[in-house]
């Protein structure tokens, strides 16, 4: 997985997109199961998994999921997860509490070691992305 610089408007709207609920509950899935999101046969059946165990949110269909994870992987190639989690802080009152909890261990699974993000390689640009 690379690195993609984003600006923290699009990762608020990344935060929308995903909804509270889904990072707070499953950011810690998402980071150690990386590697299946860079597999598309992987990442299909983990969208479906989430899909068919909703908790917290609610998808219609898959098509809803796969937007969720998609933005989460936005936010962790921006590696901006610490920034995202810490949103997470209960005053959305549409935000299930159990999601506030985890994110709130998560923070701090993160700040001690406990819990690594992954490493991430510097993506390389192409000519057009090196002229914009």
């Amino acid at each position: 997985m690379d690195k993609e610089p984003r600006s923290i408007e699009k990762i608020d709207d990344d935060i929308k997109s995903a909804g509270q609920s889904f990072l707070g509950l499953y950011m810690v899935d998402l980071l150690t199961r990386i590697k299946e999101l860079d597999d598309k046969v992987l990442k299909n059946k983990l969208i479906d998994e989430y899909h068919s165990h909703q908790h917290g949110y609610y998808d219609k269909d898959t098509v809803g999921t796969r937007t969720r994870v998609n933005a989460a992987i936005r936010i962790i190639k921006a590696e901006k997860v610490l920034y995202v989690l810490e949103q997470i802080d209960g005053s959305d009152p549409r935000v299930l509490l159990e999601s506030v909890s985890k994110a709130k261990e998560t923070v701090a699974r993160i700040k001690t070691g406990e819990l690594k993000m992954p490493n991430l390689n510097r993506k390389q640009l192409t000519l057009r992305e090196h002229i914009q």
